[in-house]
Parts: structure tokens; sequence; C-alpha cells
């Protein structure tokens, strides 16, 4: 007979204050960031949205760069999306960048691409969050000479081909089929990321 209760392995804690407020600073954060851009949003105003006083902010993110960092979601696992076949691993990069882009169009992350162009600050953000989220995560798997700049060159091509498509929306990228471009470019990235290739 059903007695209603939980089993053991079935209970989800929930979720501690801190962590819940921490969250609706983030989500309001990447709205602001989206909407505004990261020269308008305000500290005041992300506060606001996420029903929360300014030093709740502070207190969990300092300053408003150090928010603008954390808000930044590349949302592309690059380690799950490696395998050992470098024609597999490109498709699988550049088909999820493309669709995380297509989901998002005025994530942070594209107003951080956005910035760059015309800030300092947010230019070197740019760098570091690249570097760290995507360069690094696939030199491990090029195995061969110029295994770093293999990888900077792929998050370049990538990051091109989603800046045209999404960003600047030119024509032909931006109304071709996804299956088109993933014919045409992933044999491209695939010859940088295989070194035996060359």
């Amino acid at each position: 007979m059903a007695t209603g209760k939980t089993a053991p392995d079935q209970v989800c804690e929930p979720e501690s204050k801190g962590r819940r407020t921490r969250r609706r600073i983030l989500e309001a954060a990447r709205r602001s960031f989206g909407e505004l851009g990261y020269e308008r949003a305000t500290i005041r105003a992300i506060a606001a949205e996420a029903d929360v006083d300014k030093s709740s902010v502070i207190q969990y993110f300092g300053t408003k760069q150090q928010l603008f960092r954390e808000s930044l979601d590349f949302g592309i696992d690059i380690d799950s999306l490696t395998t050992d076949d470098p024609g597999r691993s490109a498709e699988n990069y550049l088909r999820a960048m493309l669709e995380r882009w297509a989901a998002a169009p005025e994530s942070p992350m594209a107003v951080l691409l956005r910035t760059s162009m015309t800030s300092q600050e947010a230019a070197q953000m740019l760098r570091e969050h690249v570097t760290s989220a995507v360069i690094d995560r696939i030199v491990p798997g090029i195995h061969g000479p110029d295994a770093r700049l293999r990888a900077a060159l792929t998050g370049a091509v990538m990051f091109g081909i989603t800046v045209h498509r999404h960003l600047i929306r030119m024509p032909d990228l931006a109304e071709a089929d996804l299956d088109d471009v993933l014919r045409l470019a992933v044999p491209l990235i695939r010859s940088l990321l295989d070194a035996d290739t060359d």
C-alpha cells in the first residue's frame, strides 16, 4: 500500500534562500544586459527587477563588472561535445554554437561581442572568456603541433560564422539552412582540429 512518502533517494533539498537570491539576480542581470547593453544596465535596475536591495547585488557579486562576467554563459559544454573523431567534434561545436545563438540572440554574450568593438574593458573580458571557455577546452583534443593556434583558429572561425549569421545578419549566411552551413563549414573546422590532415 502506498504511504505517500517520498523515498530517501528521491528527496530534493530545497534551494537555500541565498542561492535563490543569487539566481534571481543573475537572471535579472542577463535580461538587463541583453536588453540594455553593459553601459546602460545599472545595478539599481537589476536589483529592482530581481526584487532585492542594491546592497544584495553588491554582497553577492561585488561590482557591475563581476556581475556581468558571471552572467556570461557561453552555454556550450565543449568537453561533452568533444569526441575521438575531429569531424564529429567540429560538427558538434558549430551546431551547438549556432543553435545556442539562434535561441538567445540578445544574450549577454552577444552584448559582450558588440561592446568589445568599442570598449577595451569588454574586449579584455571577451578574450578571457573565450580563452577559458573555448580555446583551453579544445586544446587537449588536438594531437600534434600548433595545438593552441589551431584551437584559437577554430574559435575564430566559429565566432566569425556566428557573428555574420546572428549579429550582422549577412543575408546569404543568415538565410541559409543550418545543415548547409554545417556541410560547408565543418570540413574547414575539422582540418584545424586534426593535425594529421596536414
